[in-house]
């Protein structure tokens, strides 16, 4: 079962994942489709440099080799500019790529939009989200907080990389 998701609803699991083309921290467009043939963690997170934020890709950094011995790649995005995401990228000696959504397409596109983070009213952020697609870009495993002061449970990404 592999229907694309409509605009601004979260992709289920057995559909194809929404496409995406977004700069990298060098400015370079990454699209969903060069990740196709291996597996994809996808972290949307609210705000570079923010404390769950940074502990959450921290983490993710720090069991990348594990990550990668299942056979995926790991990709975060958020809707910072790409020169925030390069100095978290730099500070945080993160080892996978992180990709600006500045415009908020593809959280839009994802249905992940936390409108208004913290005071910052108008200002609309990615809901913190982790999409685990297979080799064909086909969603596996999803989870969406409406609290971005959760972190995901790296457990269950484990063990959906694991069991797809």
């Amino acid at each position: 079962m592999s229907s694309t998701t409509a605009a601004g609803s979260v992709p289920k699991i057995g559909q194809e994942a929404p496409s995406f083309n977004l700069p990298d921290v060098e400015m370079k467009s990454r699209s969903l489709e060069e990740f196709r043939g291996r597996k994809l963690v996808i972290a949307f997170f609210p705000a570079a440099e923010s404390p769950v934020c940074t502990t959450e890709m921290c983490a993710l950094r720090d069991s990348l080799s594990m990550l990668k011995s299942l056979g995926a790649q790991v990709v975060g995005i958020s809707v910072d500019g790409p020169f925030a995401n390069k100095i978290f990228t730099e500070n945080r000696h993160l080892n996978f790529p992180i990709l600006s959504d500045y415009k908020r397409e593809v959280i839009n596109k994802y249905g992940i939009v936390m409108a208004n983070l913290g005071p910052l009213e108008g200002y609309n952020a990615a809901k913190r989200s982790v999409f685990v697609l297979d080799e064909n870009g086909i969603v596996r495993y999803r989870w969406v907080s409406d609290n971005p002061l959760v972190e995901p449970n790296y457990d269950e990404i484990r063990s959906s990389l694991e069991n797809s």
